[in-house]
């Protein structure tokens, strides 16, 4: 076609169709701007909310506080950015990282996984920020996980330790706080200190609140035995694991309804309990359970602390 211009007869597409072109290309230009901004922020947030780690064991109650949200801790839950975990009286973690180190939580605890940024390939960089709030931690790297690069953080109380592959326990209690190398290089500083470097193994730090820190000292074996003790999993005392076989019944109704407002009051104390439907002589029975108990033990043992708590009375164990 053929249109006048101020240059003479010019041969081509129209004005009009001319325009309608650009703007499709450069709509088709936007759309893929969008497209390609939307994938960014899905990455972005997959690696923020991406799991870091999960509960490999514990001993309840506990909890875990995500978003508004207390939840009963179950064992195989995987922990993100952002989590806060909770350990009630004579109460064990044992949490299991993206590269493999160990964390325990003694009873009593509380700590904060600020930062949980997952490695995105087999050796890549793990990145971690967590804060102990309160009670005794232990961060652990077996000699696999050694290999692996990590970039750890943690806060314990008033003091900050930088880890990259090593042993280390420590505990934020209300008068100090104490921080204990047992294997491995650390870099630690007092908040508003300056940073200095602990490469003494079995060696600890304590800053008492309100008074001057100490001076770095040697340990003894049994002062770190009994520390160790306090974030130790103890065995038969009702431990919970990923590959526990044991559960205990608390309670069997004819109506679900009636044993869901138990199911609530034990979530509410630490204690991760679902109903299971069960058969029997053709009629249905509702039972209120905890499953995942290391070795019948463990199920015993518990049995016996919630029996006549929570409205419960003559709770027993199965294997499944």
């Amino acid at each position: 076609m053929n249109y006048q211009s101020d240059a003479g007869i010019v041969s081509g597409i129209s004005p009009i169709k001319f325009n309608h072109s650009i703007f499709l290309r450069r709509l088709k230009s936007a759309f893929l701007i969008v497209l390609l901004l939307l994938a960014i922020n899905i990455v972005f947030i997959s690696s923020v909310f991406a799991a870091g780690g999960k509960v490999e064991a514990l001993q309840m109650p506990a909890w875990i506080k995500r978003n508004t949200e207390l939840l009963a801790i179950t064992p195989g839950m995987e922990l993100q950015s952002g989590d806060k975990l909770i350990t009630g009286s004579n109460a064990r973690l044992l949490l299991k990282m993206d590269e493999g180190s160990l964390i325990k939580l003694g009873e009593n605890a509380e700590i904060d996984l600020d930062t949980l940024i997952p490695a995105k390939e087999e050796q890549g960089l793990f990145k971690a920020a967590l804060n102990v709030i309160k009670g005794a931690f232990r961060f652990t790297t077996s000699a696999l996980a050694k290999t692996r690069r990590r970039q750890v953080d943690v806060r314990i109380g008033s003091i900050t330790a930088g880890i990259r592959g090593t042993d280390i326990w420590g505990s934020a209690k209300i008068d100090k706080d104490i921080l204990c190398l047992i294997e491995g290089k650390i870099s630690a500083k007092r908040q508003g200190e300056a940073e200095f470097a602990m490469e003494d193994p079995l060696s600890f730090y304590i800053v008492p609140k309100n008074a001057p820190a100490l001076p770095v000292a040697p340990v003894a074996e049994e002062k770190l035995a009994q520390w160790a003790d306090e974030t130790e999993l103890q065995s038969g005392s009702g431990v919970l694991s990923i590959d526990g076989q044991w559960a205990v019944n608390l309670m069997s109704v004819t109506r679900e309804a009636s044993a869901r407002p138990v199911m609530a009051s034990l979530t509410a104390a630490g204690y991760a309990a679902k109903i299971v439907t069960a058969v029997v002589n053709g009629k249905n029975w509702y039972r209120l359970r905890i499953s995942g108990f290391k070795s019948r033990a463990d199920a015993i043992a518990f049995a016996r602390i919630i029996d006549g708590t929570n409205s419960i009375t003559g709770a027993w164990i199965v294997k499944f």
